[in-house]
């Protein structure tokens, strides 16, 4: 019994971290998950409404998340570089990510150069995509990134030479194996393409998950009380799996009216305790918190490197701002101020942001952090931007900050 419920937890935290699972990227995790792969899968359907499939012979298990509609309090996640800092993937990078893995479905086996042609060849045709031009060495290393994540993912394999090699010429020699099935499986989507009309389907109509009713303003006759209170707990759970912090603030009414009820209260206590969290219940809302050693999530904070160094020192300053009551929110023009005096009083620290405008850069990155893990907010407007910090910021303080590669 107690083997079965840490295999659950292993395997909850282990599609968490990666919905994408493979045996060649964690074994053991893919085993666990595996072994319990029933009731992981009916684990994922009852709680969160996400399907997840398991291919032991093919070594991998795919959660197709969704996301809760109007979940946008924290930013979205984009798809990250293997390459440098993981720098995210910019507009270019998605456009030849999404075509690469379209060629590769119907290519076993290719050549990087032949693989850039075809994508090259279907810039020409598609309107409204920037021709492919393999000369351009940017292009090149945005295709180079693109066929990095599909390495990482375990959709293509180089069987020969090394992708990154033709960032240096278009005439690099990489042979690959594509794998068709776990292409296939990168959309996390509810609806399939081949069911969805038209040659260019639009995003709502893969997105529409028929379980709930016809939730759209137009709907004839909306989703029935069974179907709402459904939606109310799948769309709770999966903003608690997949934010750091739900603020009862963000939530809509009938997600609230479910949270404050006992069976839906009961129900959270459930889940959090099954996944091997810790359900942190304040006036504010609601948090996860996670006791392992070994975390089911792909980002962490506290954490290490510059950014999230100055993250943390900035979060300082903004809880100190709103304890004080000097001001709700902190410019963006003192947090740079405040990084440039940490840079100059530590001259052998950060030194990829010591150019003209790295403290900027530096600053608006750390504060990025603190508002994509739901402890600071940003408040824009044509001129000027401003930072407030959060109720779960008060989480966190500053006693003896410590620099990582400072000398």
């Amino acid at each position: 019994m107690v083997e079965t419920r840490d295999d659950m937890k292993d395997g909850i935290r282990a599609l968490l971290t990666r919905p994408l699972l493979t045996r060649e990227a964690d074994e053991a995790a893919f085993v666990a998950v595996r072994r319990r792969r029933e009731e992981l899968v009916a684990w994922f359907d009852y709680f969160c409404g996400w399907a997840l499939t398991v291919e032991p012979r093919q070594g991998y298990a795919r959660l197709a998340k969704v996301r809760a509609p109007g979940s946008h309090a924290c930013p979205p996640r984009p798809a990250r570089r293997v390459r440098g800092a993981g720098a995210p993937f910019d507009r270019r990078r998605y456009t030849l990510f999404f075509l690469a893995a379209a060629e590769l479905t119907v290519l076993n086996r290719t050549t990087i150069g032949l693989l850039a042609r075809r994508v090259a060849h279907t810039c020409a045709l598609e309107e409204g995509i920037a021709d492919f031009d393999s000369s351009v060495r940017a292009e090149r290393s945005a295709l180079v990134d693109a066929l990095l994540l599909l390495e990482r993912l375990g959709a293509l394999t180089a069987l020969d030479g090394n992708t990154e090699s033709y960032v240096a010429g278009d005439d690099a020699l990489v042979l690959y194996r594509a794998d068709t099935a776990r292409i296939a499986r990168l959309l996390s989507a509810p609806v399939p393409l081949s069911r969805v009309a038209g040659a260019r389907p639009d995003l709502p109509a893969v997105l529409e998950e028929e379980r709930y009713g016809d939730r759209s303003e137009t709907a004839e006759t909306g989703p029935s009380r069974n179907q709402e209170l459904l939606w109310a707990r799948h769309s709770l759970m999966r903003r608690l799996l997949d934010d750091p912090v739900v603020y009862f603030a963000d939530l809509t009414a009938a997600e609230a009216e479910y949270a404050a009820s006992l069976t839906g209260r009961s129900l959270l206590r459930r889940a959090a305790e099954e996944a091997g969290f810790q359900l942190e219940e304040r006036a504010e809302g609601y948090l996860l918190a996670d006791p392992s050693a070994t975390p089911a999530t792909d980002d962490r904070f506290p954490g290490e490197g510059h950014v999230k160094q100055t993250a943390l020192l900035l979060l300082d300053l903004l809880t100190e701002s709103a304890a004080t009551g000097s001001s709700a929110t902190v410019p963006l023009g003192r947090l740079v101020a405040e990084v440039e005096a940490l840079l100059e009083q530590r001259p052998s620290w950060a030194r990829s942001f010591r150019s003209e405008g790295g403290a900027e850069r530096l600053a608006r990155e750390a504060a990025a952090v603190l508002v994509g893990h739901g402890l600071a907010a940003a408040d824009h407007d044509r001129t000027t931007a401003a930072y407030r910090a959060l109720p779960a910021a008060h989480r966190y303080t500053v006693d003896r900050p410590a620099f990582e590669g400072e000398s």
